[in-house]
């Protein structure tokens, strides 16, 4: 190489610098967006279980024989409390008839991306316990 090509080569790259730290920011960005929906994937995931063992605990409350759907709504929210916060805005319903017992527990996944509200729900059915 001759000096002429050696002059025009730094000429080209001179306006290139800094690029490298523009770029690397723009990937940690698009990185650490990546990792928080990996993370609000997980929390939503944990929080359709936690609805679900909270239907499926209350359903065994409210079907048993002397139970009732006011005891099956507050065992829901109880045991939502005692699993901590994966779901905001809950609420219980539960349902009985003379063979069935219903209950259905709703809310919304804990929050980890701002502005990001993922509702979740589960339903748990029974028999009535009869007894004699």
């Amino acid at each position: 190489m001759n000096a002429m090509t050696l002059t025009r080569l730094r000429r080209r790259l001179r306006g290139d610098r800094g690029s490298t730290t523009v770029e690397m920011v723009g990937f940690w960005a698009v990185k650490l967006l990546a990792w928080l929906l990996v993370v609000q994937a997980a929390v939503w995931g944990l929080a359709v279980l936690a609805c679900m063992y909270a239907a499926n605990h209350a359903v065994q409350v409210t079907r048993i024989d002397g139970g009732s759907t006011a005891a099956g709504r507050s065992d829901a929210i109880v045991v939502l409390d005692l699993l901590g916060p994966m779901v905001t805005d809950r609420q219980a319903a539960a349902s009985r008839n003379a063979t069935t017992a219903t209950v259905s527990v709703s809310g919304n996944a804990l929050r980890v991306i701002p502005f990001v509200t993922l509702p979740v729900q589960a339903s748990a059915t029974g028999p009535v316990e009869r007894i004699g």
